[in-house]
């Protein structure tokens, strides 16, 4: 089914163009065999205007270009997801996780906020146009999905936008699956669609490149591929310099979006410059085995007397998330090994044996907002994307995300992780909203609220960019961070 996907993905490619009414995404879905009318109601919900207004008001809180890249090969593309507290004091922010260039669910923004964030994969494209590193002229570029990718038609959008710009530089271009790279390598721009299990044997990495059956890829869109390759040279580099890789990767710095712990020490190491946002620090720290996950749970949970979530490493869809709280061990049904042992089960069930759920990460689990929604109260968070523009990273659009579960105030984690696509393979989109005057009032947001949450993902991944060697090299994780 996979390659039929792939197949019918490329022969579809071969327009050279797609009209608007050929992109709306009632007609894409059928030409690709997907039910998109969730995505279409869910992109509707969007007010255009109204994240315009947040975005302007945003950026000119900037006035010392704290958004602005050190370096602008380190970030194209990404989001960040937020839960909301309140207190006495005023609404806080408090940090979930980041997530890099192999971002899903964009079809659900507006039009013109698809081409701003299409525009910083755009960014990596043109650079290395610029570059020229394979000396050819040519240029590969590298589209990962996961195999049965139910949001195929998003790396559509993506490729016909950016077809759509380079068309200006005179380049020929064209779009094939792996087998057939050799024969398209008669065109100047050559974009590459392939699952990540087509791609567990063809990749390898030899004198700075990522090559795929040999050839020299240019950019890997995104840092889904650049995980998955087992190379220790290749991974080594992202702890000891990153910039010797020639093959542009959107993002480089996924070793931090990938492990929530290092998110969470980006945002720590950079709270001076959040807290004016209402960011709120939480304690958390990382455990490298099972048996110091055991021992540090153990001590968190007599000394704080709160309850604690734990997260493995590069999950996704709250695939392993898992809470603790004191009152969970006072039934024989629960123990902290068994708790450790459910989480890495729904782990191995998403990914397989093939990746590691260490090291875990151990968070406060913080008193969220609560919404009503639907009759009853339900928690939700906010997914909220962002991407480079001219070296500064600014604000695009986003959704808030529902909880399935009605709270009641257990640690049934249904209660609490919002994803979309987390449960049994479901994407249930109907739990998402867009960002508008009328959905703020829901989810009783101001639009100081949101022009807040989006600072704090620029100023962010901004501070990721410049600290990163910093954060990625950190070693002290025997203390309790955020206290």
């Amino acid at each position: 089914m996979v390659n039929d996907l792939i197949s019918h993905f490329v022969k579809l490619m071969r327009k050279e163009s797609f009209s608007d009414s050929e992109l709306d995404l009632f007609r894409l879905g059928n030409s690709l065999g997907l039910d998109l009318t969730g995505f279409a109601s869910l992109k509707a919900s969007q007010d255009n205007e109204y994240v315009n207004t947040i975005r302007a008001a945003c950026l000119k809180l900037f006035t010392s270009n704290e958004n602005h890249l050190s370096q602008n090969n380190m970030f194209y593309i990404g989001s960040i997801d937020f839960m909301t507290c309140d207190e006495p004091n005023g609404k806080k922010f408090f940090l979930l996780e980041t997530n890099g260039g192999s971002n899903r669910g964009l079809s659900i923004l507006t039009n013109e906020q698809q081409g701003l964030i299409h525009d910083g994969y755009l960014e990596a494209v043109k650079q290395a146009l610029r570059l020229n590193r394979r000396n050819d002229d040519k240029l590969l570029v590298l589209v990962g999905i996961p195999p049965e990718d139910g949001l195929i038609h998003e790396k559509l959008l993506l490729i016909e936008h950016l077809r759509k710009c380079l068309r200006k530089t005179g380049k020929t271009m064209s779009v094939c699956d792996i087998h057939s790279v050799k024969k398209n390598l008669k065109f100047d721009i050559v974009f590459i669609i392939a699952d990540y299990r087509q791609l567990s044997g063809t990749l390898s990495y030899s004198n700075n490149w990522v090559l795929l059956n040999g050839e020299k890829i240019s950019v890997l869109i995104g840092d889904g591929i650049a995980r998955r390759l087992a190379n220790k040279q290749f991974q080594d580099l992202f702890h000891e310099n990153v910039q010797k890789i020639n093959t542009l990767i959107v993002n480089p710095i996924f070793k931090i979006t990938d492990d929530k712990s290092l998110t969470y020490l980006a945002s720590y190491l950079s709270k001076e410059d959040l807290e004016k946002f209402n960011l709120k620090n939480l304690i958390f720290t990382k455990v490298w085995n099972e048996q110091k996950l055991i021992e540090k749970l153990q001590y968190l949970l007599k000394k704080y007397k709160r309850p604690f979530i734990i997260k493995p490493h590069g999950g996704s869809g709250g695939a392993g998330v898992l809470p603790f709280g004191s009152e969970m061990f006072q039934s024989k049904e629960f123990s902290i090994e068994k708790v450790i042992s459910w989480s890495k089960k729904e782990y191995y069930d998403k990914f397989l044996k093939n990746r590691n759920p260490f090291p875990y990460t151990v968070q406060e689990m913080a008193q969220f907002s609560l919404i009503d929604w639907k009759n009853s109260k339900h928690a939700f968070d906010l997914r909220l994307y962002l991407a480079q523009q001219n070296s500064r990273i600014i604000p695009i659009g986003g959704l808030a995300r529902i909880a399935r579960g009605t709270f009641k105030g257990t640690l049934n984690k249904q209660e609490f992780v919002v994803n979309l696509s987390g449960y049994d393979g479901q994407i249930e989109v109907e739990r998402g909203l867009g960002l508008s005057r009328k959905n703020c009032e829901i989810l009783n947001l101001t639009h100081d609220d949101l022009v807040k949450c989006f600072s704090i993902g620029c100023v962010l991944f901004a501070n990721m960019a410049k600290n990163y060697y910093k954060i990625v090299k950190f070693s002290k994780w025997d203390e309790i961070l955020g206290e």
